[in-house]
Order: C-alpha cells, then sequence, then structure tokens
C-alpha cells in the first residue's frame, strides 16, 4: 500500500515519513532587452553584442559621424539606440550589418621591426584609419647572477620568467645596451646541500667575460592603440607582453584574442625582438593601399536575412527547427533571433537604401575661447530633414517584404515581439493596405516618425527617427517600474521635438482602431497612446498580454526543468501543481489577472485524470494552466448629471 505521501507502508508500525520537498520557486522571465538590428559606421558584423548604455554602444560601434572628413551618418541605428536608452531601458543587443558581397575592407597598419608586423583594424570601414599603434619596451626583475658562461642562468624567488621571456644581459665591462637573451625552458639545478635551484634554460651561451657577475632584467612588451574617434576617443593598453611563441601572454594571441580595435594580420613570426638593442619605441605606420572603407551603397535587403533575395516576395512558412545546431553563418535578423534574453525587436534600418543624397557634411561653427563665444547669426529655426536612408526611395511592397520576414522570425521563436514602424508619408488608406498585411501578435505598429536633433548640429535639424526604438525603451522600463501587466504607453517620447507626419483627431481614432499604435501630439511632447498589437485575434490584441503569456510560458518551459527525471510519483505530480500555484498566486497579487478569487483568475490541473498510467509509461507529466489576464482600460466614459438642487455628479465607467 502507497500513501499519500508517496510512503510505501506494510506490517503495522511506526515508519520515518520522507522530506518533504519544497517546490522551486518560479521567477518572471524578464523581456526588457531589445534587440536591435542595423547599419553602424563600426563593429563586429553580424555578432550580437550586448550593451548596457549608450555609452557601451558608442564605444563598439561609434556615434553620429564616421570617416575623417567629419560626415553625418546616414543610417537610424544610433538614433534609435540612443532613444531606447534615454527613455530608460537597461540593455540591448545590438547586430551590425554589412555588405554580403566582397571582402571586408579593414585598415592595415604596420609596427616598423624587423621584417614588419601588420595589425588590422577589428572591423571594417574607415574609422580604422584613424587608429595608432605604438609599441614599448620595459626592462623589470632585476636581479644579479653569478659568472657562467653556460645555458643555463639562476632565477630568484619572486621572479616571474617563463618559457617565451626575453632576458637582457648587461655583463659588467660589456657595452650598456647589453646583449639579448631567449628562455627556452625552465629547470632545476642540484645545489651542493642537496636542494634544487630553479634556473631559467637559455637558447645560446652567455657570453664570454672576465667580469665578476651579470645582471639580468625581463623585458616585456606594452602595446598602446589609440582611436581618434572625434565623438569617444578611445584607448586599449596591455602590458606585460612576451614577444615570443609559449610566453602566456604572447602579444599576437592578446590583441587576437583581448584588443576590439586591432587584430594581428597574417602569420606573425614565432619570435618579435625589439628593432634596437636599446629597446626604443615604435610607433605603426599605415600601409599604403590598405585603407578601410564605409561600403554602404553595397549594402541591401540580403544583408539583414539569411535569405539572398528578400525583398522580391513574402517569406514562406520558416520550420520551426531551422538550423537547430547553429550551423549556418546567418545574418542580421536571423543573428539576433537567436539570442534567448530579447524580448523586443527593433529594425531601424530595415528601409535602407542607397543614394549619395544621403551624405551630408556636418559644417561646425568654431567655439571661441575663454568665456566668450565668436559672435554671428542666431542657430536656425528647427526644421525637419529627411534623411531616412530610404524611407521614400525603397519600393513599398519590397519593405512590406522585409517586415514580413521580421515578423515571421518572431512567430518562429515566440520570445520576441517585433516591433515595426509604419513607413512615414503615407496618407491614411495607404496605412490601411499596410497594416491589413500582418496578422500576428508577436508584432506591433507605431507612427509616425519623430524627429530628434544631434547635439553637435547647430542648425537644429530634426533627424527622422524610427518610433519603435521611443516604444522599446517605453516598454522596457514600465516593465522595470510596474511589470509586465500594466500596459506600455501613455509616456511621453523623451527626446522627440517634432514628426515627420501630422496626426489628426479622426486619424488617431482609425489607425487605433486598426491596432497601430500613435505617438501624439501634446503641449509637452509626443505622447504614445495605445500598445496594442497587429492580431486579428481579440484575445491577444493587447500588447501587455501576449507579452505575460510569453512570459508564462518561457518561465514554466525554462525552469521547470529542475523536475525532469524525478520519479514518477503522487508526490511529484503534487510538487508540480504547489510550484504552479505559488508563481501564478504572486502574479495574480500583483495584478497580473482579473478574478474577485484566485479561483476565478487562473487554475492548475495535474491529476490522475491528466496522467493515467499509460501516459506515465511513457515518461510523460501532463498539467493545464489556465489563466485571466487583465487587460489594461483604454476608454473612460464619464457621465455628467446634474439633480434638482443643482449639483453636479460625475460617474465614470470603464470600457
Amino acid at each position: 500500500m502507497t500513501s499519500a505521501i508517496g510512503l510505501r507502508l506494510g506490517a503495522p508500525g511506526i515508519y520515518p515519513a520522507p522530506a518533504q520537498r519544497a517546490a522551486p520557486a518560479l521567477r518572471p522571465v524578464r523581456l526588457d532587452v531589445c534587440g536591435f538590428v542595423g547599419v553602424a559606421p563600426r563593429g563586429p558584423v553580424d555578432t550580437a553584442v550586448p550593451v548596457q548604455s549608450w555609452s557601451d554602444y558608442l564605444r563598439r560601434f561609434g556615434g553620429f559621424r564616421y570617416g575623417g572628413e567629419q560626415l553625418a551618418w546616414p543610417g537610424r541605428l544610433p538614433f534609435a539606440v540612443q532613444a531606447f536608452f534615454a527613455q530608460g531601458g537597461v540593455k540591448a543587443y545590438v547586430v551590425r550589418v554589412a555588405p554580403v558581397t566582397g571582402g571586408a575592407a579593414r585598415a592595415r597598419h604596420r609596427l616598423p621591426v624587423a621584417g614588419g608586423l601588420d595589425v588590422l583594424a577589428r572591423d571594417e570601414g574607415s574609422w580604422g584609419d584613424r587608429l595608432t599603434v605604438r609599441l614599448t619596451f620595459d626592462t623589470t626583475q632585476h636581479w644579479r647572477a653569478p659568472l657562467g658562461e653556460g645555458i643555463e642562468v639562476e632565477v630568484p624567488d619572486g621572479v616571474t620568467a617563463p618559457p617565451g621571456t626575453l632576458l637582457r644581459l648587461r655583463r659588467d665591462g660589456l657595452a650598456p645596451a647589453g646583449e639579448l637573451r631567449w628562455i627556452v625552458a625552465r629547470a632545476h639545478r642540484t645545489t651542493p646541500g642537496g636542494g634544487h635551484r630553479p634556473v631559467a634554460v637559455l637558447d645560446r651561451p652567455l657570453p664570454p667575460s672576465t667580469a665578476a657577475g651579470t645582471t639580468l632584467a625581463v623585458v616585456t612588451a606594452t602595446v598602446v592603440v589609440d582611436d581618434a574617434d572625434p565623438e569617444f576617443a578611445r584607448q586599449e593598453r596591455f602590458t606585460g607582453l612576451g614577444l615570443r611563441a609559449g610566453h602566456p601572454r604572447f602579444l599576437p594571441d592578446v590583441l587576437r584574442d583581448e584588443s576590439l580595435l586591432v587584430a594581428p594580420a597574417g602569420d606573425w613570426p614565432e619570435q618579435v625582438p625589439p628593432p634596437h638593442p636599446l629597446l626604443r619605441a615604435v610607433t605603426s605606420v599605415p600601409v599604403d593601399g590598405a585603407r578601410g572603407a564605409d561600403r554602404h551603397d553595397l549594402i541591401t535587403g540580403a544583408s539583414f536575412f539569411d535569405d539572398d533575395d528578400p525583398d522580391t516576395s513574402a517569406p514562406a512558412a520558416l520550420a520551426a527547427d531551422d538550423d537547430p545546431l547553429d550551423e549556418a553563418c546567418h545574418r542580421g535578423v536571423d543573428v539576433i533571433a537567436r539570442v534567448d534574453e530579447i524580448g523586443l525587436l527593433v529594425v531601424p534600418d530595415l528601409a535602407w537604401t542607397w543614394t549619395p543624397e544621403q551624405i551630408e557634411t556636418v559644417h561646425t561653427r568654431p567655439e571661441g575661447t575663454g568665456c566668450f563665444r565668436p559672435r554671428g547669426p542666431d542657430p536656425a529655426p528647427l526644421t525637419f530633414v529627411d534623411v531616412s536612408a530610404g524611407q521614400s526611395l525603397l519600393d513599398g511592397e519590397h519593405l512590406i517584404n522585409r517586415q514580413l520576414r521580421v515578423v515571421a522570425r518572431a512567430e518562429q521563436r515566440r520570445r520576441f515581439v517585433a516591433l515595426l514602424d509604419v513607413p512615414s508619408r503615407l496618407s491614411q488608406s495607404a496605412i490601411g493596405q499596410w497594416r491589413a498585411r500582418f496578422d500576428s501578435s508577436f508584432a506591433a505598429a507605431y507612427h509616425p516618425w519623430l524627429g530628434m536633433i544631434r547635439a553637435d548640429d547647430p542648425r537644429r535639424r530634426a533627424v527622422p527617427v524610427p518610433p519603435s526604438a521611443f516604444a522599446a525603451g517605453i516598454i522596457a522600463a514600465r516593465e522595470h517600474r510596474l511589470g509586465i501587466p500594466f500596459g506600455p504607453a501613455n509616456e511621453l517620447a523623451l527626446g522627440a521635438v517634432t514628426a515627420a507626419d501630422p496626426v489628426r483627431d479622426a486619424d488617431h481614432d482609425r489607425l487605433h482602431l486598426l491596432g497601430v499604435n500613435v505617438f501624439r501630439a501634446e503641449r509637452d511632447g509626443f505622447r504614445l497612446t495605445a500598445a496594442r498589437t497587429l492580431s486579428g485575434d481579440p484575445d491577444y490584441r493587447q500588447l501587455s498580454v501576449r507579452r505575460l503569456i510569453t512570459m508564462l510560458r518561457l518561465a514554466l518551459t525554462r525552469q521547470a526543468q529542475v523536475l525532469v527525471f524525478e520519479p514518477s510519483t503522487p508526490a511529484l505530480q503534487t510538487l508540480l501543481r504547489d510550484t504552479l500555484t505559488q508563481f501564478l498566486r504572486r502574479l495574480y497579487r500583483g495584478g497580473a489577472f482579473v478574478g474577485d478569487t484566485e479561483q476565478d483568475a487562473f487554475f492548475v490541473h495535474c491529476d490522475a485524470g491528466l496522467n493515467p498510467p499509460s501516459s506515465l509509461a511513457l515518461g510523460r507529466l501532463i498539467a493545464e494552466v489556465g489563466v485571466a489576464p487583465a487587460e489594461p482600460i483604454e476608454y473612460i466614459v464619464l457621465r455628467i448629471s446634474q439633480n434638482a438642487d443643482g449639483v453636479v455628479s460625475v460617474e465614470a465607467d470603464r470600457v
């Protein structure tokens, strides 16, 4: 006989009860991390790089300018990321796209040592032409060694000199520059008293001398890489480097593994001897004909997807097990979609297409010295300049095909929501036709494009920024402050000063009913007035509901893994039921579900009815979970009445 607590009972008596296992505590999964895919002047290509601030983004991907001529950057990616963090986002992943044809145009610099050592800018782009690499040599850990002419020298305690270390030897009576020897191995020498002394085995014997001894010093290298970026100057410094293969910090290995700015080009020699006996420093020089280049004109829709021709047709259904082992080399959106952390996706340069008119030189007025500035005309009035990377140039059908591919990837992964931008300068009927092409709870649309001003632009020209970037920051900030169940809307777009398209009251009514989330102009800025998805299913009309259900699914599937391979007993069913109930109870008390009682708000079923012996024999344990998500209110209807005494009363009904 088996009791309810899983204890097998036999003859009457006293049995020790098994320890009751506490239900594992489930935690909500964060969905505030946003993925960005776009065109940047620098940074690794087709690699998801985590950034946790605007400064992190500047350090890896550059800002609003590029090249040595201080040209304005034509892409929208930096503006979008800046808007996200300014709005309250705390973490993002960024993927830089590049042309899919031709080799990467990376700047090359040469260190003038024996034979010449070349380093490449870590990533392609004209930014690499600004790099300077300086190699210096340091002598440390000096000690005196006894007179000898063999290939071994004693190494005192506390001196770090692994194989691959370069030594400088100064024998008494010889030239100040001394001589250089490489340590090729470490060994131990037996002392007359039977002890052992550590010794270094050199590559060749010590020079003969009648002097009393030798002064030795360890020679290490220091590499300083300077990047003269006008917006975010940066420097890397690597110390204690070895100059021969086998050293734990061999110079090219360290640059290859640790530097974000440069990497060794080609195969470096096994050892890098100093170019001068006095260990003078050397500075890199650019290699003729090997400059970096910004290949903006070669970026196409294929740069954003694995599909080589994503503009010509709508995407077919994506298989759920598409490349499950990630053996292929993915691009753009298909890279960011594989990041498990993201809950939002923004592709600000999805409409990218190239024309020379999109490049515009930044003219800055020189600043004065001291407390005064030079006299000049007042700043130009605020204007809205459309340099939006092809919004008016890319064919509408091609743009829709790209957006459909983004949505298809979101539906395949089922863990993030794709935030889409309504193309600017469309009529209301055209927006309706655009909206009709989408039907997914894993997508949300935003309108209109908003204008931001670069701090370095004295002419105060507003650059169009996709509204999805502001929305992503609002969603992330609301989740941190209030939680996922609260509708991510009714917030101002920080930094937005104008809009590409006016939205009248009648337009707003129509767009809201279409499920397009609108930023409306108010006295203090542009306010996001809705948080709907593009789904035709009324159950998933609200973005907060879609995100709540996604969070529940991810939390249960990821964190309930601890119960796998547990013995299939009634106790396990009870444990799973208690675990799920406690998790849902906390969410209910936080306002995630509607209902006057827990029984009205959610249920958890996990019993013998759902798990007959035939199912348990297959190693399966089934639990059913049902919830009633709380939807945010969108309408408040006021009833104003006046009684015979002239008293006015107001009643509010929520719809």
